[in-house]
């Protein structure tokens, strides 16, 4: 098999107990089937505190029940694994063993990167300063797993994908100026994946490849912005940070971040207002630009090729604009608390934004249906925010 993975993903290092913000809790711990097999072999006094907090799951799994404030059962007072210590690293379960890191297999092809829902990781992504490209390996000790994608869309799919890290890499354009062309880009695949027209996709990627076709395009996205009145966008960009019924909050941090957003929010008199302080967070922050390109690649690495398994592209895209607005909102409205937004803080940010909606598989569900169904996140909505906002 190829492996592929992001350039700084070979610096990354888990800082195990001196991490601010323990990964072993706030959510389930999911346990495979083998580890679980294995698990309920182990003797002697630690067998017996395994046996006492695994919960067997229908699909032969289980889980491990969790202490006082979400935390691991083998999570101990040093923020140190207690499994670890006791049976090896090579007794981890798969979801410790690989967080932050996620494996996408396509084929004989396997995808590996590293999430911003550690803060670490969060740390190498945001402060990698070069464009970024992708280290490929071969890895003969890897089996290839059967698969039932399409050959043609995932070739079609992958093409399109090249063109998309382009688009988000291109530094001569402002970043909200990519996210426009990557979600329009997106919309149009779109189009032809619900029309089973998948052969072309290759001339949309095609079009979107020219400089000159680029920047007419963006002139007339721009052109759509409408004189700002009223409290559309500011109502709108709210439901980003909605409660809804069984929601988990993974991190009791994301509630204060979030009553500062919606008393920033509220506090604007208009859309006009919001957009005058969002341009002047903009111009007195250099490095916010780079560090949502390295999410929006995050973004488009991880989950567009998914597509492949359910033809939904321009959820993949909103999912990268979505994220990057909330952030970026997110960070606007420490500001205007006084809490100013340096380097740790908006790593900070965007680690929470991400457990919170990319590592809770009851949350992720949720606004998956949200995304498709609901206004604030319709393409339309979207687009009008990144015009009005960049």
């Amino acid at each position: 098999m190829k492996v592929m993975t992001p350039h700084y993903y070979k610096d990354f290092r888990c800082i195990a107990g001196a991490c601010t913000d323990t990964c072993c809790a706030g959510w389930d711990v999911d346990v495979d089937k083998d580890s679980y097999k294995y698990y309920k072999t182990v003797k002697g006094a630690f067998g017996k505190r395994l046996k006492s907090v695994m919960v067997p799951s229908q699909d032969g799994e289980c889980t491990f029940t969790l202490k006082e404030g979400g935390r691991c059962p083998f999570l101990n007072d040093d923020n140190l694994c207690d499994l670890y210590i006791e049976l090896g690293e090579d007794k981890l379960c798969e979801t410790c063993a690989e967080f932050p890191r996620f494996i996408n297999d396509y084929g004989n092809i396997r995808e590996i990167g590293i999430a911003h829902s550690c803060k670490t990781a969060g740390e190498l992504m945001f402060s990698y300063k070069d464009e970024l490209t992708f280290d490929t390996i071969e890895d003969n000790s890897l089996t290839l797993e059967p698969n039932d994608i399409d050959a043609y869309t995932y070739m079609q799919l992958r093409q399109a994908r090249i063109v998309a890290f382009g688009i988000i890499s291109d530094r001569d354009i402002s970043i909200f100026e990519r996210l426009m062309l990557y979600l329009d880009y997106a919309k149009r695949i779109q189009k032809h994946l619900d029309a089973e027209r998948d052969e072309l996709i290759a001339g949309v990627a095609k079009r979107f490849c020219g400089a000159d076709y680029r920047e007419e395009l963006i002139d007339r996205l721009k052109s759509r912005d409408e004189k700002l009145h009223g409290k559309r966008l500011i109502k709108g960009l709210r439901h980003f940070f909605d409660d809804f019924k069984g929601m988990e909050v993974i991190n009791p941090d994301w509630n204060i971040h979030v009553a500062r957003v919606r008393r920033f929010l509220d506090g604007l008199a208009d859309d006009s207002g919001l957009a005058a302080v969002m341009k002047t967070y903009h111009a007195g922050s250099e490095a916010y630009a780079h560090e949502y390109e390295q999410l929006a690649m995050y973004y488009v690495y991880r989950y567009m090729l998914d597509a492949v398994n359910d033809y939904d592209i321009l959820l993949k895209a909103k999912n990268a604009v979505i994220g990057i607005l909330a952030v970026d909102i997110m960070a606007a409205a420490n500001q205007a608390s006084g809490c100013m937004p340096d380097f740790t803080m908006r790593v900070d940010i965007a680690h929470l934004y991400s457990r919170q909606f990319e590592h809770s598989y009851y949350n992720y569900e949720v606004y998956r249906e949200y995304f498709g169904t609901k206004r604030c996140y319709s393409y339309e909505f979207l687009m009008d925010a990144l015009v009005s906002l960049n």
